[in-house]
C-alpha cells in the first residue's frame, strides 16, 4: 500500500511540473480562415475540405482555446452526473477551436465541448494540477448556450432568430460535431482502428472517417488523438443513396437494465443524460416523429418462435449483417455486437425499412489485447461459427446472429464466402498496413508526448511500432495476429 501512495505522489509531482503550465489562450495567427465570416465561409468548398481533412497523408492540429474555469466545469459535470449513474451531455464553452489542415488554420469561434464515451470517462482535470489524464471528446459546432440552468450568467441570449438558426446549423467540412478519442487501447501502430474503418469502407459497410491529428486543450499538449466525423443524420446523406434517407437510426448502447441482445425486453427511446433516462436503442433521428415502428418490427420478427430465414431477409439487409460479421471477425474485433453486444447503431433505411449495422468504436482489433481481451487468442483460434460468447461466458443471445451466421444459421454460406474472400485479400497482409501505419510514424511520431505526461500513460509505451510482445504493451505484433488470423479462417471454411 504504501508503494502505491508514494507512486501516485511521484506522479502527481510530475504531473504538477509538466502540466502546471497549461492553460493558456490560444494565440489566432492573421493568416487563419475565420469560418464565421460569411464572406470567407461562402467561399469554403466544404465537401473537398472534408476530403482533404481524411486522406491518409493529411496532417492535423487541433488546438481548443478554453478557460480554466471551462474546463473545470466539465469535471464537475463527471463528477455529478457519475453519482446519478449517468454521462454529462453538457457542452462547456470554448472561446474557439483552431482546426490546421496541412498548414492551412481554419478558426471557429464560441464551440462546445464534452467528455464522450462510457468506461473511458474519468476524472481528468485539477485546479492545482491541471489536465493529469487523457480522455475522449465531442466539439459540437452548433451549440447555442441557452440553457441558464447549465450556464448561469454566461448563457447565450440570440435575439436575432436568423443567427440562431445559423448557428444551429453551422458545420466544419460538412460535420456539425466530431469526435477525439485518445489512443486508451495502447496502439503502438496508432492506425489499428483507421485500418479496420478503411477495411469497411472497402467493402460498401458505412463506417465512420478517422485521421489521426494532435490536440491541444487550453494551452495543454495532449498529444496524439483520432478524429472520427460522427455518426448522425449528415452521415447518413453521406452513405446512402437518397432513397434512403430519412429512417431511424439508432445508437446501440449497454444501460444499467443490461446490454443490447436484440431481445423484447430491450428498451429504447430518446435518451435524456440529464434526466437519467438511457435506453437499449437510443433514437438519433426523427426525434419528435418516430414511432420506432421499425425497431418493434424488428424485435418481434427477431424473436419470433421459428423464425424463417424470410422472416430475417425481410426485416434485416442479411447479406450487409453477413459481410459485416465476417470483418469483425477477421479483423479480430472483441468489443462489438457479438462479442460485447455494443459498439453499433443500427438504421432502417427509407425505403424498404430494413434494418442496415453501422460499425462503431473499433479498438480491440488487430491482436490489441492491451484493454482486455474475452478470448484468450485475440480470437486467432476460435471458430468463426461459435455461438459461445466468451466476454458474458454464455451462449450467443443476439437471434439474428445465433440464427442466421454462425454454426447451423441461415446464412453461414454467405458468411463464409465473406470470410474468405476478407482473410484472402490485402486487408490481412502486412504489406497493406505497413501502407497506413508508414503515413502515420513520419506524420507524428515527432508529436509524441512523453510518456510521464498523465497518468494514464505512466505504464503505457506510446512509441511507434508495428512489433508486439511486452515492450508493446502486451499487444500482438500485426504479422503474427495476421498470419494467425488468415490460418485460422481458412481453416475453418475449408
Amino acid at each position: 500500500m504504501r508503494r502505491i501512495i508514494a507512486c501516485v505522489l511521484a506522479a502527481a509531482v510530475i504531473l504538477l511540473m509538466i502540466n502546471v503550465v497549461s492553460i493558456s489562450p490560444a494565440h489566432v495567427s492573421a493568416d487563419s480562415i475565420f469560418v464565421d465570416d460569411e464572406a470567407v465561409a461562402s467561399s469554403i468548398d466544404e465537401q473537398a475540405l472534408y476530403d482533404e481533412l481524411f486522406a491518409p497523408d493529411s496532417v492535423i492540429d487541433i488546438n481548443v482555446d478554453i478557460s480554466k474555469e471551462q474546463i473545470s466545469n466539465m469535471q464537475a459535470d463527471f463528477e455529478f452526473f457519475r453519482q446519478k449513474h449517468s454521462r454529462s451531455s453538457v457542452y462547456r464553452i470554448c472561446n474557439n477551436v483552431t482546426i490546421t489542415v496541412n498548414g492551412k488554420k481554419y478558426v471557429i469561434d464560441d464551440v462546445g465541448i464534452r467528455l464522450k464515451g462510457t468506461s473511458s470517462r474519468c476524472n481528468f482535470f485539477d485546479d492545482v494540477f491541471g489536465i493529469y489524464n487523457l480522455v475522449n471528446f465531442r466539439i459540437s459546432f452548433t451549440c447555442t448556450f441557452e440553457d441558464t440552468e447549465d450556464y448561469g450568467l454566461e448563457t447565450h441570449t440570440w435575439t436575432d432568430k436568423e443567427e440562431k438558426r445559423k448557428r444551429k446549423n453551422r458545420t466544419f467540412a460538412t460535420m456539425k460535431s466530431i469526435e477525439l478519442k485518445w489512443n486508451i487501447a495502447a496502439d503502438n501502430t496508432y492506425v489499428r482502428n483507421k485500418y479496420v474503418q478503411e477495411t469497411f469502407k472497402a467493402y460498401g459497410v458505412p463506417a465512420q472517417s478517422c485521421s489521426l491529428c494532435t490536440l491541444s486543450l487550453g494551452g495543454c499538449k495532449m498529444g496524439i488523438y483520432r478524429l472520427f466525423e460522427p455518426v448522425d443524420e449528415e452521415f447518413i446523406h453521406r452513405y446512402f443513396p437518397q432513397e434512403d434517407w430519412g429512417g431511424d437510426l439508432y445508437k446501440a448502447r449497454c444501460t444499467k437494465d443490461g446490454p443490447v441482445t436484440y431481445s423484447k425486453d430491450n428498451t429504447y427511446g430518446v435518451g435524456n443524460k440529464k434526466k437519467t433516462e438511457m435506453y437499449n436503442f437510443d433514437l438519433k433521428t426523427n426525434i419528435g416523429k418516430s414511432e420506432h415502428k421499425s425497431l418493434e418490427n424488428l424485435l418481434n420478427v427477431v424473436n419470433k418462435p421459428g423464425a424463417t430465414k424470410q422472416d430475417f431477409e425481410s426485416v434485416i439487409d442479411m447479406e450487409e449483417l453477413a459481410l459485416v460479421q465476417a470483418i469483425n471477425f477477421a479483423m479480430g474485433n472483441q468489443d462489438d455486437m457479438r462479442n460485447n453486444y455494443n459498439n453499433h447503431y443500427i438504421y432502417f433505411r427509407k425505403s424498404d425499412g430494413k434494418a442496415v449495422i453501422i460499425p462503431y468504436d473499433n479498438e480491440i482489433v488487430l491482436g490489441d489485447t492491451y484493454l482486455w481481451s474475452p478470448s484468450e487468442s485475440a480470437l486467432t483460434e476460435e471458430s468463426p461459427y461459435v455461438s459461445y460468447n466468451y466476454r458474458y461466458d454464455a451462449e450467443q443471445k443476439v437471434p439474428m446472429l445465433r440464427q442466421t451466421v454462425l454454426k447451423g444459421g441461415y446464412f453461414t454460406d454467405i458468411y463464409t464466402e465473406c470470410l474468405r474472400d476478407v482473410a484472402q485479400s490485402k486487408w490481412l497482409t502486412e504489406s497493406n498496413y505497413r501502407k497506413y501505419y508508414d503515413i502515420a510514424r513520419k506524420n507524428y511520431s515527432d508529436k509524441l508526448i512523453s510518456k510521464y505526461n498523465y497518468l494514464s500513460t505512466i505504464n503505457m509505451n506510446i512509441e511507434f511500432s508495428m512489433e508486439g510482445g511486452e515492450e508493446c504493451n502486451g499487444n500482438m505484433s500485426i504479422v503474427e495476429f495476421m498470419e494467425k488470423m488468415k490460418a485460422n479462417i481458412l481453416k475453418n471454411t475449408e
